[in-house]
């Protein structure tokens, strides 16, 4: 167990209790999940969306991401994530896409420093 990782998160302000209690307990499992979590190509494939303007596709990573992060009880970042996903889920994009978008990726960066 990574009690130093575990308490990283909890600063962040993930609720790593309730995480991982819905894993039967198992804190490495939890951590291999965060891990796996930041290690995927989402985040990065949701930029490069968004940045072709192709938001009907940029909208299914959101809710993915969005659903990994209520898994993970990354609090912060999923709150931001509703409201993302909210800004690409009708064909009129709301206007505070690009701040949200700024928002998540400041909270994905502290997670990441968190973690190292």
């Amino acid at each position: 167990m990574d009690n130093k990782k575990i308490a990283a998160l909890n600063v962040w302000g993930a609720d790593t209790e309730s995480a991982i209690k819905r894993m039967l307990g198992d804190e490495a499992f939890y951590l291999r999940l965060i891990d796996a979590f930041l290690s995927n190509n989402d985040w990065r494939d949701l930029c490069t969306l968004l940045d072709k303007k192709q938001y009907r596709d940029a909208f299914v990573i959101s809710h993915r991401i969005k659903g990994s992060c209520a898994d993970l009880s990354l609090t912060p970042l999923f709150q931001v994530m509703c409201e993302l996903t909210d800004d690409l889920r009708n064909e009129e994009i709301r206007p505070t896409l690009e701040s949200n978008l700024k928002l998540a990726a400041k909270l994905r960066d502290a997670l990441i420093e968190a973690l190292n």
